[in-house]
């Protein structure tokens, strides 16, 4: 954004040096090609350092613990995550039969405004989530809205300098769940896992 307003007032400065010749269509001309140009050359706003330091905001760990494998204080069940997050729920479910599951199998995405669980009934490592509400609590309490000093004494990260990061992940071969942090609260947890794919 600096950079051109810079060339702007560069571009200004270095127009007013130089008078125009009257009925001159060719210089108007190029004053319109140049201002066009710098109108659609944007700066990114975070760019140079700021691109620097939101890289080394993010935190990642392996999950040695198998955590990830089932991470919620809940049962993935309709009628749990119903019962916690209140009926103002859409609920889509698939019935698939396979070799491996001939009885059927069903696979639930529950949404509840911009969050969603889903998950299978018979495979139980298999989910997905992205949580924005304090209804849902992963990890033994863990839930949106939980200062981050709370979140690191319950996660005991290996780094000691865990604090300084935003966003931490933690992962294994078959998923990931990533918790992120704005002005020291949690306010997402995105996670998936895939055993067996």
């Amino acid at each position: 954004m600096k950079t051109t307003v810079l060339i702007i007032i560069l571009l200004l400065a270095f127009s007013s040096c130089h008078s125009p010749q009257k009925g001159s269509n060719t210089q108007t001309e190029d004053k319109k090609a140049i201002t066009a140009q710098l109108s659609q050359t944007t700066v990114p706003e975070n760019s140079g350092q700021d691109t620097v330091s939101s890289q080394e905001e993010e935190y990642t760990e392996t999950d040695d613990e198998g955590r990830i494998y089932n991470p919620y204080d809940f049962p993935l069940e309709v009628e749990s995550i119903k019962a916690l997050l209140g009926h103002d729920i859409v609920i889509d479910t698939k019935y698939f039969e396979d070799e491996y599951y001939p009885e059927g199998y069903t696979f639930t995405k529950i949404t509840h405004k911009d969050t969603q669980i889903a998950f299978y009934d018979v495979l139980q490592g298999k989910h997905r989530a992205h949580i924005t509400t304090p209804k849902l609590s992963v990890l033994g309490g863990i839930k949106i809205g939980a200062p981050k000093q709370e979140f690191l004494k319950a996660m005991h990260f290996r780094d000691a300098n865990a604090e300084k990061f935003n966003i931490f992940n933690l992962m294994d071969e078959y998923g990931a769940m990533t918790f992120s942090f704005r002005k020291d609260t949690l306010f997402l947890i995105d996670g998936y896992y895939e055993e067996g794919d």
